[in-house]
């Protein structure tokens, strides 16, 4: 394990910036900047074109109805950024959710990535019957929204469709990363459907690949998972075996108990500019 960085405290100088540019930035010193500042560098996470698919101004952040659609909080003294973007000021949802911050190895830590169809139908899986919020189904569940999102086509922890943008903006994430000089970021992949999806975006494990090489395994008929798609939930149905959607939902329901294990743990890396080509569920189907 590398020894933790002890980051600069106080302001980014210009003094800073003219030294070595292969020495990363923080986001800790970015916040220490005056709002103006940060906020023209925190423009570079913004793909203009999804903002321009509802109208929002990529330097004002004004939508069509003259209010502020985009929030950027990074608050002095913190080594954290939360970002998030709306289709209108009033949306019950964000279209945008980036969470990103320092690590104590002088990386960057991506903590949340949301992507959302604000005009797709909506699911209250974030609530029970109660209430009481869900934290992506990881403290409790409502059956029932999870039921009707499955059936829709969606995977755990979506409340809404996804706009098919993870691309483009983990490409202008790498951008803004290039630019600060650091060379990686990590995530915890929240489902195994996530989890799938930063493969294809050309993440590696740091914790978890045998995890998810088990998964395969005994997902294929005769293994441990496969038998336990025996229909007593709507969430472990004898085919779901066959798509990245299916395995997620079986696994979401405890599944992985037959392993004697559960979803947790798991981390990944993504070094800016590479693919590392891994593929855990071969010829997989979403």
């Amino acid at each position: 394990m590398p020894e933790p960085v002890l980051h600069p405290a106080g302001s980014l100088s210009a003094e800073q910036l003219n030294q070595d540019s292969s020495l990363p930035i923080t986001l800790r010193q970015i916040n220490s900047l005056p709002d103006h500042a940060k906020r023209r560098i925190y423009r570079i996470l913004l793909p203009t074109n999804l903002l321009a698919q509802y109208g929002i101004d990529p330097i004002t952040w004004k939508g069509p109805d003259g209010g502020q659609h985009i929030r950027i909080k990074g608050e002095q003294e913190t080594g954290r950024v939360d970002v998030s973007v709306r289709k209108s000021a009033d949306s019950p949802d964000e279209i945008l959710i980036l969470e990103l911050a320092d690590n104590a190895y002088d990386g960057i830590e991506l903590n949340l990535i949301l992507i959302n169809d604000p005009d797709s139908p909506r699911f209250r899986v974030d609530q029970d019957e109660n209430g009481r919020p869900t934290l992506f189904g990881t403290a409790r569940r409502n059956l029932a929204e999870e039921e009707r999102a499955m059936k829709a086509g969606l995977a755990p922890a979506q409340a809404r469709s996804s706009l098919r943008a993870s691309r483009q903006v983990l490409e202008h994430l790498e951008t803004f990363l290039a630019a600060l000089g650091q060379r990686a970021y990590f995530l915890e992949p929240l489902t195994y459907a996530s989890a799938w999806l930063f493969e294809r975006r050309g993440f590696a494990y740091v914790r978890g690949h045998k995890l998810m090489d088990d998964i395969h395994e005994q997902f294929q008929p005769g293994g441990k998972l496969y038998q336990a798609l025996d229909g007593s939930t709507p969430f472990r149905q004898q085919d779901q075996w066959r798509t990245v959607r299916g395995r997620a939902w079986a696994i979401q329901d405890g599944i992985l108990e037959m392993l004697e294990t559960h979803w947790d743990g798991l981390r990944m890396v993504k070094q800016i500019g590479r693919d590392a080509g891994v593929d855990t569920f071969p010829g997989s189907v979403y």
